[in-house]
């Protein structure tokens, strides 16, 4: 990568299983609501059962995870914002469009109001 080039990296929040499983009513399983623990406390994944609509096998991030691996990689880091934010894990799209945009905005330097993460930065001179 040449000097000044931009890199998008994009990750799953580590509260994602958490704002879906919410919204789905998966937290009603005992199942999921394990999964969900598991992620918080590790960011680890897993899905054993292979239940239809859990997800599958994945590392999801804390906002603070995602910069220090993007900086790891010598990177530096311009701006790390939420994607969704609530509108979206409130199941308000796509029915209330400007809604769910206008809290997009107004949530995306909190990023983990959101299931997924941007982190925009550049390789530095």
């Amino acid at each position: 990568m040449r000097v000044g080039g931009v890199v998008a990296a994009v990750a799953i929040s580590r509260y994602a299983s958490l704002l879906d499983g919410t919204m789905q009513g998966f937290l009603d399983d005992p199942r999921f609501v394990a999964i969900v623990e598991r992620d918080l406390r590790e960011g680890q994944h897993r899905n054993p059962e292979n239940v239809e609509g859990w997800f599958t096998t994945s590392y999801f991030h804390l906002p603070a995870e995602l910069r220090a691996e993007v900086e790891e990689a010598g990177l530096e880091v311009e701006r790390l914002a939420g994607v969704e934010g609530p509108g979206d894990w409130l199941g308000l799209w796509p029915d209330r469009p400007e809604l769910v945009l206008r809290a997009a905005r107004l949530g995306e330097d909190v990023p983990a109001l959101s299931a997924h993460m941007l982190c925009v930065a550049r390789k530095p001179a």
